[in-house]
């Protein structure tokens, strides 16, 4: 036992000394992941887009128009940037870019509503931007049913109606909702918290590729081979222990950012979390062994790691539900970690509950570190037979 501890730390001194005299290793274990998790933390930090720019085209221009575009400026969703003189010129500003939507208020709408008549006022939004559209659909619908409904209770109570019996008619079913697991609709709290480790996923498994098949473009596998005793597994644990640290730290400082920082809910101790975060780290790099394994030429194996890391954007179902993929990508899916990883985020950290509703996600995590044995063979060769790997 302490010869095998001491022979996997004398690959990771080497291993080490190899990371240290390059500053491309330091890019790609640290700055870039650091960079990363720092921009998105700053691009949510504030849980939910505010203030999105709308317009209005009041072709009423009364005082109950009046308080409509200020009650529409008072939301925190939207805020009134320019009053524009007919739809079309809204239309362009829409096109441009310039605004997320607007509202067009007809002629007579004051004067329609005093006569019992039912005035239609029309609002666009733009959908091709999905979180800001829904976000403009639901605020302006809001705005819209509460002045529907306060010009009917005015309307009710000055024919003489008990205002209790005017409630009743204007909301005879009143609603009790509850947001469970994410009660401020944070979009952090499903946007960065899968975004984090499929950027992190990327690094780990470029990282893993590239440290393994160095060695062969070096002509160095030999030498890192005799020094772990010709014991491919002791020099895998070896050279990949410094990586695992690094980016277990790093998940470390992600989870700090989301739920000290920015304040998403969060009920997994610091020991649940280090444990998944140690397992999503070692399944990637299991997966960057078979990559490497299965193409031992660099620019193949980078590739192969690469298009799976994208692929899990996809396929892990954070853009996309998987239950209503098409059965063969639902199967594909569960071949992604960050897919379980996603799992055990929504149900055991997120929502708080207990470990035996995530058991089978732990179980495919731990399925993952048993991948490279399908192609430790193939490795050791091609490890072996260094001077011929690249000429092919």
């Amino acid at each position: 036992m302490k010869d095998t501890l001491f022979t996997i730390l004398q690959v990771a001194g080497r291993e080490i000394r190899r990371m240290t005299s390059r500053s491309m290793y330091l890019l790609v274990t640290i700055i870039f992941p650091v960079a990363t998790t720092l921009f998105f933390w700053s691009l949510m930090k504030e849980g939910v887009p505010n203030k999105m720019p709308v317009a209005v085209v009041d072709l009423d221009n009364t005082a109950l128009s009046a308080r409509l575009v200020r009650n529409i400026d008072a939301t925190p969703l939207s805020r009134v940037v320019s009053h524009l003189q007919s739809e079309s010129e809204a239309m362009s500003e829409l096109r441009k870019g310039n605004i997320y939507g607007f509202v067009v208020i007809p002629y007579n709408l004051q004067s329609d509503i005093l006569a019992s008549r039912k005035p239609v006022i029309s609002y666009y939004y733009q959908n091709s931007f999905l979180i800001a559209g829904g976000l403009m659909q639901n605020d302006l619908t809001y705005i819209l049913h509460t002045l529907s409904a306060g010009v009917s209770k005015q309307k009710l109570e000055a024919m003489g109606q008990d205002e209790n019996k005017v409630m009743a008619s204007i909301q005879p079913i009143v609603l009790d909702t509850h947001l469970l697991f994410n009660p401020f609709s944070n979009y952090s709290a499903y946007v960065t918290t899968i975004i984090l480790p499929i950027m992190l996923q990327l690094f780990i498994l470029l990282m893993t590729v590239y440290s393994i098949l160095i060695e062969i473009k070096e002509k160095t596998s030999r030498e890192w081979l005799r020094l772990s005793g010709k014991s491919l597994p002791l020099a895998l644990a070896g050279k990949l222990l410094p990586y695992t640290v690094i980016f277990v730290v790093i998940m470390m400082f992600q989870n700090f950012m989301l739920y000290k920082m920015l304040h998403i809910p969060q009920h997994a101790g610091f020991f649940g979390l280090a444990a998944v975060s140690v397992l999503f780290v070692l399944s990637y790099q299991a997966v960057g062994i078979f990559c490497a394994g299965l193409f031992p030429m660099m620019r193949h194996a980078l590739n192969l790691s690469a298009f799976y890391g994208i692929l899990a954007l996809s396929l892990c179902g954070f853009s996309f539900p998987v239950e209503y993929m098409p059965a063969v990508f639902q199967y594909w899916a569960e071949a992604f970690p960050v897919r379980h990883y996603m799992h055990i985020f929504q149900s055991q950290i997120l929502a708080g509950f207990g470990i035996e509703y995530s058991l089978l996600s732990y179980l495919f995590l731990m399925l993952f570190l048993f991948v490279p044995f399908a192609i430790l063979f193939r490795l050791k060769k091609a490890l072996i037979l260094q001077d011929s790997i690249e000429k092919v």
